[in-house]
């Protein structure tokens, strides 16, 4: 499967998963709890759970782009940087192979702390 197309796949099922979320936010089919620090969502009846089973779709299509190559090798040269975090609760562990990686993950771990603190608040 070519890239693109599972970039394509990724996106639309992650807008497929955020309509029906909002949706069964407003049915009340959802709720967000926060068990000590690690937030918990909690899914009933048809729209909810579609939400959940979209959204772990999309997460899977989203590793799958990011592992595949797309058929590139990549030359003698380049060389790879990566990063990833590890959240305990709100508490970020950034890991990187250069500053540039950890950076970015730094980033992205900022954002999703942000999007988790603002879910709890709209309760």
């Amino acid at each position: 499967m070519r890239r693109v197309t599972v970039w394509a796949l990724a996106g639309a099922l992650l807008a497929a998963s955020a309509a029906l979320g909002w949706v069964a936010w407003e049915r009340g089919e959802i709720e967000l709890y926060l068990l000590l620090i690690v937030p918990v969502l909690k899914a009933e009846g048809g729209c909810g759970v579609a939400f959940l089973l979209l959204g772990l779709a999309a997460l899977m299509a989203l590793s799958l782009g990011l592992w595949t190559r797309g058929g590139e090798i990549p030359g003698p040269t380049e060389k790879a940087s990566v990063g990833g975090v590890i959240m305990i609760g709100p508490l970020p562990i950034v890991l990187g192979s250069d500053r540039r990686a950890a950076i970015l993950a730094l980033v992205l771990a900022v954002v999703v702390l942000m999007a988790v603190v603002l879910l709890l608040l709209v309760q």
